[in-house]
């Protein structure tokens, strides 16, 4: 791959973010000829968007959520983001006679099964602390579960909201990104997309052809299919089109925050091609 050629940057269009289809749309139709792919919203429905990490700043990488209510037991916090090889920090305030019991925090996997995180036992004050590392980039999604024990202790109904409270946190993953369109709109990605003015995507050295990819800078974001392979030179990580690009204001080389989202459907891409060498 060769360095891309300098450009004037180009006019901001007022997009923080491109609109996303809905996702079963997505999923079933077919990629147009002439490339037209379109991103994702900032954050999954599920979660209000503001849990969404802003990127491009020199803010500490971990910033703490509202903690979750566990009724009638306490409650809990997760740092909401945190950078790739750094830990989630958990803690929590419950009531003084579960000191010395042992809570889990579990964490759900892309197949939507539970499986434990960490655990943490309350000390006599009712408090608990605990870390958790993951080498997954993407929302994890959080539960406390309380001991047998104990909870059998709380009730019934105090039992099934201690599994219910759940927290979102973001892993995200740091590096460059660089831009690429012109000189390749009508031949085919390394995914077997048409490249097109008006293609939305990324590229990808490693990443399934599809994958959806949030990319955050300067406090935007967008959602974008992996569509092809590279970047090759300048550092870089990822290769956005055109369109992505100047949604999120990248119009050389710059220092970007992304993550793999499980939780969008997956772009169906027409097949494989020889990688385009930029």
């Amino acid at each position: 791959m060769i360095a891309p050629r300098p450009v004037r940057r180009a006019a901001v269009l007022g997009l923080l973010a491109l609109t996303a289809l809905p996702t079963a749309a997505r999923a079933a139709d077919p990629v147009p000829a002439t490339g037209g792919l379109t991103a994702g919203a900032t954050a999954p429905s599920a979660a209000p968007a503001a849990d969404a990490p802003a990127a491009g700043t020199t803010a500490a990488a971990e910033t703490p959520v509202p903690a979750a209510d566990v009724p009638g037991v306490g409650s809990w916090r997760a740092t909401s983001s945190t950078v790739v090889g750094r830990p989630v920090r958990i803690s929590g305030t419950l009531r003084t006679d579960l000191a010395g019991a042992r809570v889990t925090i579990e964490r759900r996997t892309p197949s939507g099964r539970w499986s434990r995180a960490t655990t943490a036992r309350v000390r006599s004050t009712g408090r608990f602390a605990a870390a958790w590392r993951t080498t997954s980039t993407r929302y994890h999604e959080l539960r406390l579960v309380l001991p047998s024990t104990a909870a059998h202790a709380a009730g019934a109904a105090e039992r099934a909201a201690a599994d219910a409270g759940t927290l979102r946190v973001a892993v995200v993953e740091r590096g460059r990104a660089t831009w690429y369109g012109p000189g390749f709109y009508g031949k085919k990605t390394a995914c077997g997309v048409t490249l097109g003015p008006d293609t939305v995507g990324v590229a990808h050295r490693t990443l399934p052809c599809g994958t959806q990819v949030e990319i955050q800078m300067g406090g935007k974001t967008v959602v974008a299919p992996v569509i092809d392979r590279g970047p090759f030179a300048n550092g870089a990580v990822l290769d956005l089109t055109k369109p992505a690009a100047e949604a999120l204001g990248v119009d050389g080389v710059h220092q970007v925050r992304f993550l793999r989202r499980d939780d969008v459907a997956r772009l169906q891409t027409p097949g494989r091609a020889p990688a385009m060498r930029r």
